[in-house]
Parts: structure tokens; sequence; C-alpha cells
């Protein structure tokens, strides 16, 4: 299976050599980059690696210039092999919040499983700007040992959240991007 290049906010600012907080500051207020473009997983946006690297001016204008070195650095450690334009081209994706959706746990649960070890869950697929993810075929591998490994029997695979994922449909915890700072503080 071809794995996708996918890159998340840290990732972005990475390859074009700006701050990380220049996407979410400057990028998305300015309208140069959109949510709308990228999936929300765990609450964070992620973009398709396609779109991050057609985000560059060409070579010798001011501004965006994609740094090929630190883009191919990133397929390696990502090891991937394609570079998908559109977000409907990303493979159903899972952060820590949608795991506890499949399982029916808490964030909190899944979070302490994946930091104790011990193979409960299996390798995250990705980690972007500081956040595991994990392809949903690798969740599902792994589905029968995880629920066999959790303590009396806690863990059990929601179906209909196997389904929303895959379907795109998804809308459970981790769907949407929190406001957080003074932008949730003048919304309460």
């Amino acid at each position: 299976m071809a794995k996708p290049l996918i890159v998340g906010r840290k990732e972005f600012a990475k390859i074009y050599n700006v701050a990380p907080t220049a996407v979410s500051d400057r990028w998305i207020p300015a309208g140069i980059l959109s949510y709308e473009d990228a999936v929300i997983v765990s609450g964070k946006p992620f973009w398709p690696g396609g779109l991050a690297v057609d985000f560059a001016l060409p070579p010798g204008s001011r501004g965006r210039q994609l740094d090929e070195k630190l883009l191919a650095e990133l397929e390696k450690e990502q090891q991937a092999t394609v570079r998908p334009m559109k977000k409907g081209e990303l493979p159903p994706l899972v952060g820590l919040q949608e795991y506890g959706a499949l399982f029916k746990i808490s964030q909190h649960m899944a979070a302490n499983a994946r930091n104790r070890g011990g193979g409960m869950l299996p390798a995250e697929d990705y980690l972007l700007s500081g956040s595991p993810l994990w392809l949903l075929d690798t969740v599902l591998e792994a589905a029968e040992s995880t629920m066999e490994k959790s303590r009396g029997g806690v863990w059990q695979l929601q179906q209909d959240v196997v389904d929303a994922l895959r379907e795109g449909r998804y809308d459970g915890p981790g769907s949407v991007i929190t406001k957080r700072g003074k932008a949730a503080a003048s919304e309460s």
C-alpha cells in the first residue's frame, strides 16, 4: 500500500523555513491556506503532502519557497511514497481522541496505553506536530490484540465509528478544531 505524505502545522512550517505559528497566525487568517483543505484529527489540522508541496511560490520569487532537502527528509522519515493533493485522497486517520471513540474509552486511557508501551496499541504510522496518528487499517489490524490486552475487556471496537471514519462522516471527539486561549475565553 502506498503511504501518503501528510503534514501538520509544524511540518508545513518546517519545509518552508518559517515559524510554526506562521501557519495558524498568518497563512490561515489571510486566506492563503485553509482548514477546509485539511483533515481534522484529534482537533488538529493535517494537510495532504501534495497540497503542501504545491503551496510554494515559483522559484526566485519572494515568499513561500519550498526547501526540497527538508521535504526529502520528511518523506524519508514518514516512508511516504505518494503526495496526495486533496484531503479526500487521504486514508482514514486516527488520533488519540478517535482511538478513544473507536474503543469506547477516554482519550486519556488511549494515551496511557500508548505511553505505557507493552504492545497494547500498534506503533503510530505518523508523529506529526507532536501528535501520534495511525492509519485506520493499522488500528483495525491490531484491534483484536488490543481488546485482548485490555483489563476486564473494557476496550470494545465500535463498528459504527469504524464505518463513520471509513466513509468520511465521523463527527465525534476530535473531529473539529477546538479554540484555545483568548479565542476560547471570548466565547464563554
